[in-house]
């Protein structure tokens, strides 16, 4: 009995020694075979989160907010909740919202998912235009919106349906790739049949 309360000390330690060398082999053998590394983990997570864009003369051309943002190291993307593009280049700013979103890191490409919805607000002559989709990729230097799902657009009392579209913000320009349908009000002094 005296003999196994001498050596019980030297039992443990080897014990923890084993135990100490069986875990690094673990880890190291997880990191050499990859599985560590492709773990798609968000390393910080932001709430209220608001990223401004400006000129080379300090003018703000665009803006994105989310009530969330987490950032993923793998691939150095990030996702967001809620988020709002506003751009700001024209005297009438352009809103895309939606439900969630996906980033590049430096949010020059933002992919927009679930209930995503278009504003233009009117101008001196031009109509508020709207438009809503269920995905919606965003190049926010470019100012360019397109999506290849089923979109509708209103601008003023005009309405166009589609499949797929691209949005050039600058230039203006609206292309509906397929399946187009356009319905136009009455106008005020068309002759009635």
């Amino acid at each position: 009995m005296n003999r196994i309360s001498t050596h019980f000390p030297l039992i443990i330690a080897a014990l923890l020694a084993l135990a100490t060398f069986w875990l690094e082999q673990v880890v190291r053998n997880e990191y050499r075979s990859g599985e560590g590394n492709n773990r798609h983990d968000p390393d910080f997570v932001v709430n209220q989160v608001s990223v401004k864009r400006f000129d080379v003369e300090g003018k703000r051309v665009s803006q994105i907010t989310a009530s969330q943002l987490q950032h993923y190291p793998d691939d150095d993307t990030a996702d967001l909740t809620d988020p709002v593009i506003t751009l700001l280049r024209d005297a009438r700013p352009t809103i895309f919202s939606s439900h969630t979103a996906h980033a590049n890191n430096d949010t020059k490409v933002v992919v927009m998912q679930g209930d995503v919805r278009g504003e233009r607000a009117a101008g001196v002559d031009q109509p508020a235009q709207t438009m809503a989709t269920e995905e919606l990729t965003v190049l926010t230097d470019d100012e360019i919106a397109r999506t290849d799902k089923p979109v509708a657009l209103t601008r003023g009392g005009s309405r166009l349906t589609g499949i797929g579209a691209e949005w050039n913000n600058l230039s203006g320009q609206l292309a509906i790739h397929s399946q187009v349908r356009v319905t136009l009000p009455p106008r005020a002094n068309a002759p009635q049949y």
